[in-house]
């Protein structure tokens, strides 16, 4: 039959929308509702976490009926009670946990390479130095008292601890700058040799699995510290070229205008980002500034470029390359359905 709620149900209602600051509403909803329930009710509010007790029949089912927000005053409270009571809750949070314990364990060594930049540069082979004649168009940048050339290509960056060989495929394939990548840096074929007018691009590792076996799978984990005025030196047959930092961009693998040519000699160093993924990919622009270079008058260089629709991934066995390429096919089958 017909009743209206217990004294001792409205007490502890009241108390509760009392501090919630809603007893507007329990007036007009008593007012609109005749309950038929049974009598016995264990306990209507929690005290500490002001949420109804599922025993609590006749209240609660009220409050879904209005659809009542159940306000908590003390949420870290309520929420160490939906960690305890919530499967789904703590399914939420182990699986998080999951993920994080298995990304810092694959990615261990990005971390690390990441707050610590070894002082120890590699040794290089010595080798006679060159007698440089001045001029606007030299040959090869001053080389210091002290200072040796090595032999072959080389690539430092002294503000990151960066050196490095350069590597000169003759493809630029996905599989041929991989099997590169792990004896150093990549000279991407087509683009202009160091020194030489246009747009040398250079790509390196900035991370890779730890048991990739490889000495250079990290060399440019810190490549983003680079900042304007920062300074690159290339050893290239036995001459100097040094750059400057100029700018840097973030792009899309598939944006290939970074490998456009320029009139003058540049530097372009890439690889994945953010570190651990190969998502995106981080372009370090640079200017030659020794030696200086003079334009010729009405002469111009092309360099031809192999056509290409997408730059190589220098991190593909990453944790976050391997969830991207899921994604990727998982979008290219419901496209593929959905023509």
């Amino acid at each position: 039959m017909n009743r209206e709620p217990k004294i001792e149900e409205l007490e502890k209602l009241i108390k509760h929308f009392r501090v919630t600051e809603r007893e507007h509403e329990l007036a007009e909803i008593l007012k609109r509702h005749n309950i038929m329930e049974k009598d016995e009710v264990i306990d209507v509010v929690d005290d500490d976490t002001h949420q109804f007790h599922e025993e609590a029949i006749v209240i609660n089912k009220l409050a879904w009926k209005e659809g009542l927000v159940k306000k908590a005053k003390k949420p870290l409270k309520r929420l160490m009670w939906l960690i305890r009571n919530k499967w789904y809750v703590q399914f939420g949070l182990a699986w998080g946990l999951l993920f994080v314990l298995l990304f810092s364990l694959l990615n261990a060594p990005i971390i690390y390479s990441r707050f610590k930049i070894d002082k120890n540069e590699p040794t290089s082979r010595i080798v006679t130095t060159r007698e440089l004649i001045g001029g606007s168009n030299a040959k090869s940048a001053p080389i210091a008292a002290g200072e040796v050339v090595p032999e072959g290509t080389y690539l430092k960056i002294p503000k990151i601890k960066v050196y490095a060989p350069i590597l000169f495929p003759k493809a630029n394939d996905e599989a041929t700058i991989q099997k590169y990548l792990q004896k150093g840096l990549v000279h991407y074929y087509g683009t202009a040799q160091p020194g030489e007018v246009g747009n040398t691009f250079i790509t390196g590792h900035s991370s890779n699995f730890w048991w990739i076996e490889g000495k250079y799978n990290y060399v440019f984990v810190n490549l983003d510290k680079l900042v304007t005025n920062d300074e690159v030196i290339i050893y290239h047959q036995g001459n100097k070229y040094v750059y400057q930092v100029t700018g840097k961009v973030t792009v899309s693998p598939s944006d290939t205008s970074v490998l456009a040519q320029t009139d003058i000699p540049t530097l372009s160093l890439m690889t994945c980002t953010p570190p651990g993924t190969n998502w995106k990919r981080l372009i370090v622009k640079l200017k030659q500034t020794a030696p200086k270079y003079s334009k010729p008058q009405l002469v111009t260089k092309e360099t031809i470029v192999e056509n290409t629709d997408k730059l190589p991934s220098t991190d593909k066995n990453s944790l976050g390359a391997w969830f991207k390429a899921v994604w990727d096919e998982i979008f290219k089958t419901l496209k593929a359905k959905s023509e």
